[in-house]
């Protein structure tokens, strides 16, 4: 493929720069900014768009830092720029999604919440593994291709204590030819854990702590917060949400261990919860933490499809005065679960999504079912890299 000029003017959403060829074409190329004149070794031409990787920096703009980490693995995508600048162009991302797509009202987007800290801050890190024909166990990421290992001796997104437990090795004696990744938790009740696909247990509990709410039993696989800093704030977030609401119930979807639910009941006397997970050791724990936090009489938990759970929690429609929490995976709402949402009659809807390409596709169809935004704010759960979390409030008008 040949090497072209390509002058770049801004970031796309998943951190790759975007920039026009000599020809006009769009080009996406990693590790650039915009501002710059970079010279791209072209490595995919569709129709529309090409790719590339950058070769060189030809001007280099005033916006670019070093770089907090020297792995060239895909997942920094902003560790080349100032925060301010990552901030900045993951707001324009997030309102190209929601604002030019008519979904949300300019006045009603907030601004953005940055992260305490850019690196150091996962408390839970995936490597995947390969073995070679000595015995020796490589650990580290995956391309960008999806099959090549980008072999690591370091990640300064983990905090130190799992950066330190993976620099000792010590790891390695519990892994076996027939493993294909370890995971690594932290916690600062329980330390450093790690395990593998096979090793790994969802009846060991973690202790994991939402600042300003305490802590919250975790099954060492089920989902939760990565970065500890940050889940303080957006608790806050969702608990201001529902400060704005007058309502007497609660329904959590998607509610894992059951934090947010949790919160609710102790911050508002009298709110009833109600909560649905699909996994049944993370609903047997939630259970575990409304016991701890004393709150089991205003709590019920079941394990459930989402749209499904909620049908059986009310028969399909809830109290006038309902809110429904959702905090689905990155692949959203599923289709029959927005239905149910929509024949349920909840006056209100908090939607926190970690991805915004997603909350867009599931806001239209809320939209169409006659739900409107009444805000919707930008946290940036994950610095240096190209994802953030969005929590957004709308309100049955039709």
């Amino acid at each position: 493929m040949c090497i072209e000029q390509v002058d770049v003017y801004g970031f796309a959403f998943g951190g790759r720069a975007v920039g026009r060829r000599e020809n006009g074409k769009v080009c996406f190329v990693r590790g650039a900014v915009p501002g710059e004149t970079v010279r791209v070794k072209i490595t995919a031409d569709k129709k529309s768009y090409s790719e590339g990787c950058l070769e060189s920096v030809l001007n280099e703009s005033p916006l670019r830092v070093a770089a907090g980490c020297p792995n060239p693995c895909p997942g920094c995508s902003y560790a080349h720029v100032s925060y301010e600048t990552e901030l900045e162009w993951k707001q324009r991302q997030m309102e190209s999604f929601l604002v030019r797509g008519k979904l949300v009202e300019p006045g009603r987007i907030r601004k953005p919440l940055g992260a305490d800290r850019r690196t150091r801050w996962r408390n839970k890190l995936k490597l995947s593994l390969e073995h070679d024909a000595q015995g020796g166990i490589h650990a580290g990421y995956r391309g960008e291709d999806n099959v090549s290992l980008i072999e690591i001796e370091d990640c300064p997104l983990a905090v130190e204590e799992i950066g330190e437990a993976f620099r000792r090795g010590e790891w390695k004696k519990d892994v076996t030819a027939a493993d294909s990744s370890v995971t690594f938790r932290f916690t600062a009740a329980d330390g450093v854990r790690w395990f593998t696909e096979r090793s790994g247990s969802k009846s060991r509990l973690l202790t994991e702590t939402i600042g300003g709410y305490g802590d919250f039993s975790v099954p060492e696989t089920s989902f939760f917060q990565i970065n500890s800093g940050m889940s303080g704030r957006l608790a806050e977030r969702v608990v201001s949400l529902l400060e704005s609401c007058r309502i007497s119930h609660l329904v959590e979807l998607y509610c894992g261990s059951g934090c947010f639910s949790i919160i609710a009941a102790e911050r508002f006397a009298g709110l009833k919860c109600s909560a649905v997970e699909i996994d049944p050791q993370a609903i047997e724990t939630a259970k575990r933490n409304a016991a701890l936090h004393g709150v089991s009489r205003q709590c019920r938990f079941i394990a459930g499809d989402a749209g499904k759970g909620m049908n059986r929690l009310f028969s399909g429609r809830l109290p006038q005065d309902s809110l429904l929490l959702a905090d689905p995976p990155r692949t959203g709402i599923e289709r029959r679960t927005l239905e149910s949402v929509c024949r349920s009659g909840a006056a209100y809807l908090v939607y926190v999504s970690c991805s915004p390409d997603t909350l867009a596709r599931d806001l239209k169809f809320l939209n169409a079912a006659g739900y409107r935004v009444l805000e919707s704010g930008l946290i940036d759960m994950f610095p240096s890299t190209a994802h953030f979390e969005t929590v957004t409030l709308l309100k049955y008008v039709s």
